[in-house]
């Protein structure tokens, strides 16, 4: 019996059939190297709960959850996985795709992935300054490091552009970094009225919902 040190989640809304990062993923083959492939099909339209599903359900000591629709080296994802299993205080992310790798006591403690947030960039910058708050020392992961191909991308980005930019405006009111009226204040009057909104949203509304199924 191999013991699982490594555990890769992939969230996905594709149903009956595999994602395609599970091309460049030799299953059998991580699984004899310690490290298990957990795919959490997404039924509830927020892939942040599903990665936490995946994380709950993983018996590794490091973490790494990447998106369904990229590609990628195995050799070299394993590299960094490993590296992080070899030491102490930090933790690698790209944030477009979405690939982070750290260590699950840390992650666990951190709370997760915050399902309050909608997958579209912003969240994953909620949870990199929630893990540098923690003390944990960021590495930025580029394409070249991992071979990284990010094999689609939405045609509605209008929409999540201005979804990034209110997840944004929600990290600036919680974990500051930019002063408020810095956020707020554009030239553009309909932009004003906008971060004004996504403000109120959050103080009255956001912030009270529950944060992730790690939340006590």
């Amino acid at each position: 019996m191999v013991d699982i040190w490594g555990s890769i989640i992939i969230p996905t809304t594709i149903s009956g059939q595999r994602p395609p990062t599970l091309d460049d993923l030799s299953e059998y083959e991580l699984l004899r190297m310690g490290v298990e492939v957990i795919v959490v099909r997404d039924r509830w339209g927020n892939a942040n709960r599903a990665r936490n599903i995946g994380i709950a359900a993983s018996r590794g000591k490091v973490i790494c959850v990447i998106d369904d629709d990229i590609k990628l080296s195995q050799e070299k994802l394993l590299k960094l996985m490993k590296n992080v299993l070899e030491s102490n205080g930090l933790f690698y992310i790209s944030l477009d795709p979405h690939v982070i790798i750290v260590r699950s006591t840390d992650i666990v403690k951190a709370g997760g992935y915050d399902e309050r947030y909608k997958p579209v960039m912003g969240d994953d910058v909620e949870l990199m300054n929630r893990l540098i708050q923690m003390g944990l020392r960021k590495i930025g992961i580029t394409h070249d490091v991992l071979d990284l191909t990010h094999l689609s991308y939405p045609r509605d980005r209008s929409r999540r552009y201005l979804l990034n930019q209110k997840h944004l405006t929600w990290n600036y009111i919680r974990y500051g970094g930019i002063p408020l009226h810095k956020v707020i204040f554009r030239k553009n009057p309909l932009e004003v009225a906008r971060r004004i909104k996504w403000l109120l949203e959050w103080i009255f509304y956001q912030r009270w919902k529950k944060r992730s199924i790690f939340a006590k």
